[in-house]
């Protein structure tokens, strides 16, 4: 059983919280912040992500691998890859950056090109995000000097009839309405312009 309730968090919500891997740094674990109580998003998480593993996903460009489960003194958790730069540190939130008012890749072309290959990476691979925002997703720093958008939260299908689950064709009927909002978002806090949200919408058809 790992102990992870004296060690420092990344990063928490009203659910779950998430922690360092205490023998594989690359990687974190996600629990519940309460463990009497569970975590609903756990559960969710956990059986969305078996059935990409079963349906032979391998592609993770854009969403964190997963690893399993293990014991921990809270409960539960799911190991996933953690995203960091390439200087070593956690990779910051679209909403991190506008907190910081660190905006000038935001409103970059190279900004609108990522959105857009996380649009049709999520589509080939018919994973379907049950939330998409601007606090779970990160802009990672690469070697390179580019940087890659990752969706490090909120991905399941919690429908009651899950057919986004085993058709390809609900799954990314799904995905282009969550993606139109999302891109609606950032269109009102003027991340992208009404003629790009437009094109981005329009990129998969």
């Amino acid at each position: 059983m790992y102990r992870l309730a004296c060690n420092d968090e990344i990063a928490h919500g009203n659910d779950r919280a998430i922690y360092r891997h205490p023998d594989h740094p690359e990687r974190c674990i996600k629990v519940a912040r309460f463990p009497e109580r569970g975590s609903h998003q756990n559960e969710r998480e956990k059986g969305y992500f078996d059935i990409l593993k079963q349906r032979g996903v391998d592609d993770w460009r854009y969403v964190p691998e997963y690893f399993g489960t293990l014991e921990t003194d809270m409960g539960e958790g799911l190991v996933f890859d953690l995203i960091t730069d390439a200087d070593g540190e956690i990779s910051a939130t679209i909403r991190q950056y506008r907190q910081r008012d660190d905006m000038a890749w935001l409103e970059s072309q190279a900004f609108r090109d990522e959105l857009q290959r996380l649009y049709l990476y999520l589509r080939d691979n018919w994973i379907v995000p049950s939330d998409i925002n601007d606090r779970n997703i990160v802009c990672q720093r690469r070697a390179d000097g580019t940087r890659r958008l990752w969706l490090i939260d909120g991905v399941s299908n919690p429908d009651f009839m899950p057919l986004a689950n085993v058709w390809p064709w609900f799954a990314r009927q799904k995905i282009d309405r969550r993606m139109k909002r999302f891109f609606a978002k950032l269109a009102r806090v003027g991340l992208l312009p009404e003629s790009d949200r437009e094109e981005l919408a329009r990129s998969a058809q």
